[in-house]
């Protein structure tokens, strides 16, 4: 294109684009919206129009040059590719902008176009670069386009040119370690195997990490000598700075006891971390903590500085002994903020120093009891049961209750400890029940059980690892018959206070029909031994006490029909012992008092039937 004035224009420049020159006129470049004679000539960026102007530019007058160069111009438009920028004619890689009437031009050129903005085409105005309107059509069809490697000549596409050329084998190249002086140069195929011999590229691999290293040094010294020059400088003011801190720092002296005791959260957990290497503090400042609201404790910080307390003093029983006390307190609750707190204590290392604890000190029964109380608190989860078992919880917990059979605190601690271990489903459920088990689990809480039968902690929680020790194996419920468990069970069903909640009786029964199960030689002399033991009365007395509680009946239909089951002479006593304690009827009454209980439906049909045909 050329001005509109003249051939060559008024200011003897040839403007880039051929085939908009009367449209135009003298206004501006339609490249860069400059004036015309601020541009180079034409000739000199692209031959192209070096010939044009030559061979086509008129020599007559005003008219007839422009109108001799418009039409060469509209000539040499039509022979231009579709994906060619209108602005330097050239197909260009990269993004493609476009105006909204649809036409396009490559993002360079659009970069460089200077207000006002307009389309080279139309003449719309563009708007800010920021809010370029993409042509995604346009970049994809030049992306498509053939081309071929410039170094092995493998053909490709112009989209994938650039990755190929990165990595093409034959891309001459230098050795990593130019700059350090080495002068090889070859294939990118044979640069790996330079490197792995050349002594510069080998001693720059080993120094790299070190720089690193370096540097980083370099930018904290960089860091601290400011902050000394700030301190300094605010040191030589006269209007001196007054700092302010909660708590103790590390160059204080350690508080006494009673100053501890007497602290705030925020304060108690600063003494900690501050003077968590003096054991009597730690000590004094886990012991205040241990009284606290468990959400001001948490946010605090406290649960990771008494993990650290733990750690820093494994063999002073006073600080274990505190901190576990502590961290059972903040670990408590089972709503949503109780199980982060758990979550936050597992990871910063709760349960493995709880484990510690009590392996190091077997005698404190502080230590056993507190110990037992942060595992059943934070050993939420197939995850961090099976860390507590990696540590050795299960061997802990047992040897505590075998430790302290008559404490009870250590007995309903550990026992509910060895619940939440074992809980869960699948694999890792089962298998961690059979380590309690191997860890003689099964002894321990039928044995607190037995000692402890006023106990509502010990004796809730025994019935309940039961429970789940005979669900799946009959050599548990051998085990756990063998240890006294169906004796105690008896009895704890026999004390229940009907007027108190049907949670005993359900339990009661429940675990009875788990441990009487089974066809097998032992599971009938199982049978027979809960019925010598009064089960068959004591669940009917069950039963009555709580007609309405469809647990207690669907339960105790189970364990009945469990009972009565087998053949010989025992097995028909025991269902001729199960009619005179009125077993139909209580089957019947459970049956019609809970007609839409699938549950007690089944079971009490089932009972029926083993009693009618002795089987």
């Amino acid at each position: 294109m050329v001005c509109a004035r003249t051939a060559r224009g008024a200011c003897g420049a040839i403007l880039t684009c051929p085939d908009r020159v009367s449209r135009y006129g003298d206004e501006a470049c339609v490249c860069h919206g400059q004036p015309a004679e601020t541009l180079e000539p034409a000739r000199k960026r692209n031959p192209f129009f070096t010939i044009f102007f030559e061979n086509f530019a008129p020599t007559g007058g005003h008219a007839s040059r422009n109108v001799t160069t418009t039409s060469h111009a509209h000539g040499m438009a039509a022979h231009r590719s579709p994906l060619e920028c209108p602005i330097c004619l050239e197909v260009q890689d990269g993004q493609q902008h476009q105006c909204r009437e649809g036409h396009v031009f490559c993002a360079s050129c659009d970069t460089n176009l200077r207000a006002p903005r307009r389309c080279p085409e139309c003449r719309m105005s563009l708007g800010p670069l920021s809010e370029a309107i993409r042509s995604r059509s346009h970049e994809e069809r030049i992306t498509a386009l053939p081309a071929a490697c410039t170094h092995c000549g493998m053909a490709t596409t112009r989209g994938q040119l650039a990755a190929h050329e990165h990595d093409c084998p034959q891309r001459p190249r230098a050795c990593a370690a130019l700059e350090a002086g080495c002068a090889w140069s070859g294939l990118l195929a044979d640069k790996a195997a330079h490197e792995s011999t050349c002594p510069f590229a080998v001693c720059q691999l080993m120094l790299t990490p070190l720089q690193a290293q370096l540097a980083a040094q370099g930018a904290e010294n960089e860091r601290l000598r400011s902050r000394v020059t700030e301190l300094e400088a605010g040191e030589a003011s006269e209007e001196r700075r007054v700092r302010q801190r909660v708590g103790a720092a590390p160059h204080d002296a350690p508080p006494s006891d009673a100053e501890i005791l007497e602290m705030d959260v925020e304060a108690a957990a600063a003494v900690l971390r501050a003077h968590v290497s003096v054991s009597r503090v730690a000590a004094a400042a886990c012991k205040r903590l241990a009284n606290q609201n468990e959400r001001l404790v948490a946010e605090a910080g406290a649960i990771e500085a008494v993990v650290a307390a733990l750690q820093a003093h494994p063999q002073a029983a006073g600080v274990q002994e505190q901190g576990c006390w502590a961290l059972g307190n903040v670990c408590s609750g089972d709503d949503a903020a109780g199980r982060a707190r758990g979550r936050r204590a597992a990871d910063a290392g709760a349960i493995e120093v709880a484990v510690a604890a009590m392996h190091a000190h077997p005698q404190v029964i502080g230590v056993q009891e507190f110990g037992c109380l942060v595992l059943s608190e934070v050993c939420c989860g197939n995850t961090r049961q099976q860390r507590a078992a990696d540590a050795g919880a299960f061997e802990a917990v047992v040897a505590a209750m075998q430790a302290s059979p008559r404490v009870a605190e250590v007995q309903d601690r550990g026992c509910w400890a060895l619940f939440r271990l074992c809980c869960g489903d699948g694999d890792a459920a089962l298998a961690r029940n059979q380590r309690a088990v191997d860890a003689g689990a099964i002894e321990v809480v039928v044995a607190a059980m037995q000692a402890l039968p006023q106990d509502s902690g010990v004796q809730q929680h025994g019935r309940i690892i039961v429970i789940n020790m005979c669900a799946e194996s009959d050599a548990h419920r051998q085990r756990v018959a063998d240890a006294g468990a169906i004796e105690a069970i008896v009895a704890a069903l026999q004390a229940a206070d009907p007027d108190e909640c049907d949670e005993v009786q359900q339990d009661c029964c429940q675990a009875l029909a788990n441990v009487c199960s089974g066809t097998c030689a032992a599971g009938l002399a199982r049978k027979q031994r809960a019925a010598d033991a009064g089960a068959i009365e004591a669940i009917v007395a069950a039963m009555q006490a709580r007609p309405r509680a469809e647990n207690v009946q669907e339960h105790g239909c189970s364990a009945l029909a469990d009972i009565c089951h087998g053949r010989g002479a025992a097995a028909r006593a025991r269902r001729q012992r199960a009619r005179i304690a009125r077993v139909p009827q209580a089957a019947t009454a459970a049956m019609q008092a809970h007609p839409d209980n699938g549950d007690v439906q089944e079971q009490g049909r089932r009972l029926l039937v083993r009693l009618a045909r002795g089987e």
